[in-house]
């Protein structure tokens, strides 16, 4: 059974803090000599108290009675540490760094499947939820974390929102276009043909549908030669993204991976 020293562990806490025993009682509105005591073991903190430490520090009551090798907060600013050490935030290793972290969080939760692995996030798609409603999704370096809380949110204005883009994406051809558009920004009407491999006619009426919509914008290219370029409207664009790769990620597990799963099922408790 580990040892119980809680006196030792609150003195290590405040000195790796950098205060004093005076900051710490004024931090938690007791007196200086109650800290003292404490870091003396010659009294212990009551359970009123001991949350408040907790929080304060930023650790577990177990770490208080126990120890543990890291606290939260350092847990914290060494993910921190791990992606500002990119000396490029917006370069692809940059983002293959915070999708590692993601996995390795998703995949311990769920299984350990990631233990000793350098896999960024396993192909194959994993899910879990609790009673609240909690759900991790990832795979195919696609991750995402949602709470039941979310869609106390939704109201008039998200159905209103997804009038301009469900409509408009639910002919397949004007799908397909969003996504070679979203492949390849302000791409040409003659790329489009090409990657899509669509007659004229077809892509042409896509694109006027989806431009009539605001989903795409139709713009004269600074090269004559292309013409018109097309891209995704900053309005959707985010969202459209996000969407596809949800929907791509569902359609790979072939028995399908179940988002925002009932109460009891995989219960888990963080």
């Amino acid at each position: 059974m580990k040892e119980i020293n809680i006196s030792k562990n609150i003195s290590i806490l405040r000195k790796q803090k950098g205060i004093t025993q005076e900051q710490l009682a004024l931090a938690l509105n007791i007196s200086p000599q109650a800290v003292s005591k404490w870091e003396t073991n010659t009294s212990q903190p009551d359970t009123q108290t001991l949350p408040l430490i907790a929080a304060y520090f930023g650790v577990s009551i177990d770490y208080l009675f126990y120890g543990r090798e890291m606290t939260y907060d350092e847990v914290y600013e060494k993910v921190f540490q791990k992606i500002c050490d990119n000396p490029n935030q917006m370069s692809k290793e940059a983002y293959e760094d915070v999708l590692r972290i993601f996995g390795h969080a998703h995949h311990g939760i769920t299984r350990g499947s990631l233990k000793n692995r350098d896999s960024v996030i396993y192909d194959e798609p994993n899910h879990i939820s609790n009673e609240n409603g909690l759900s991790l999704l990832s795979g195919k370096g696609y991750g995402a974390i949602l709470t039941r809380d979310f869609f106390e949110n939704i109201n008039q204005d998200t159905a209103e929102f997804a009038q301009t883009l469900l409509p408009a994406l639910s002919n397949k051809n004007n799908l397909l276009v969003c996504m070679a558009i979203v492949s390849m920004s302000d791409i040409s009407f003659g790329e489009l043909q090409e990657k899509l491999g669509f007659e004229e006619e077809a892509l042409r009426t896509s694109l006027d549908e989806l431009v009539a919509s605001k989903l795409v914008i139709e713009k004269e290219s600074k090269h004559k030669s292309l013409g018109f370029t097309y891209e995704i409207s900053s309005m959707y664009h985010t969202c459209l993204c996000i969407l596809i790769a949800t929907l791509e990620l569902q359609r790979y597990s072939l028995e399908g991976v179940s988002c925002c799963m009932g109460y009891g099922d995989y219960p888990i408790k963080l």
